[in-house]
């Protein structure tokens, strides 16, 4: 899911933060219980994702009180598996120009490996912002068996290790919206860790709701059904009550997100994919 099939890597953006629409890192614990899919269940639902590459450009779509007044951007999305895993690698590159004159480039490169099995989660990210100021994490998380935390590892920029609370990686997270969604679901809060930003869980809003009169894109989408996924970001440890972001997706059964609409509270932007390709599925027995 370019997911899903976002989105923190999370940035500073002129005093705001920045999240990587989920699409881009394709849930709870795998535990038996209500609202959750077991390590089994997400297996089989995981058979049945398309691995793909992606490129989607990205517009302006609003501006708050006009304060930024043009945007450009697009994100490279590659999503494929082996028999023991997912692994994502995505590029952003993003221009934003202010209306007093100013401009704001954002580059992401990030790349992840998510085991089938939802117990171990690595990843790398660098990105470049405003003055080509540059920051770099590489790292693992784990689960320490149901019920238990997250264990973050990081090897760079410095070797740390940081405890964290009960959470789940990207894939699985996108296997829970669509077993919802297919269940016929309209809401899910879900904690989810992405090896963003500071390294914390976000606790994510989901609201999902059946898509009517979309225009597929490839053949590989026409007998798919879709919805409209609306993701709401909150940060767990602060006080602040509002999310810190918030993201649409038009997200397809087999993982693929078509549209997307991200919303930085100055300014939003919209997604259109603009190329697509389907990556082979490992053969595994």
């Amino acid at each position: 899911m370019v997911t899903v099939p976002r989105f923190s890597k999370i940035c500073v953006w002129e005093g705001s933060r920045l999240l990587i629409p989920l699409f881009m890192f394709v849930g709870f614990m795998f535990a038996e219980g209500p609202g959750l899919v077991t390590a089994a269940e997400a297996s089989g639902l995981q058979s049945s994702f398309l691995p793909h590459k992606a490129v989607y450009d990205l517009r302006l779509q609003s501006s708050d009180q006009g304060q930024v007044s043009n945007m450009n951007g697009f994100i490279r999305y590659d999503w494929s598996g082996d028999c023991k895993g997912w692994l994502t690698k995505n590029e952003l590159e993003m221009s934003v120009g202010y209306a007093d004159g100013g401009i704001h480039d954002f580059a992401l490169g990030f790349s992840t490996w998510e085991s089938r099995d939802g117990t171990l989660f690595r990843f790398a990210v660098h990105e470049t912002g405003a003055d080509a100021v540059q920051n770099s994490f590489v790292g693992k998380a784990m689960r320490q068996g149901e019920g238990a935390g997250v264990r973050i590892e990081l090897s760079q920029p410095e070797v740390s290790q940081k405890e964290l609370g009960a959470a789940i990686f990207p894939t699985e997270f996108l296997s829970e919206i669509i077993v919802a969604a297919k269940e016929g679901k309209n809401t899910l809060f879900l904690p989810v860790f992405d090896g963003t930003g500071d390294l914390e869980v976000f606790n994510v809003s989901v609201a999902i709701v059946p898509a009517e009169n979309t225009a597929d894109r490839s053949p590989e989408l026409l007998n798919s059904r879709s919805w409209r996924v609306f993701l709401a970001y909150y940060e767990q440890l602060g006080d602040n009550t509002l999310p810190i972001q918030e993201q649409s997706l038009l997200l397809y059964e087999n993982g693929v997100v078509t549209e997307i609409l991200l919303d930085f509270g100055e300014f939003s932007v919209s997604g259109e994919m603009i190329r697509f390709e389907e990556i082979p599925t490992a053969v595994c027995e």
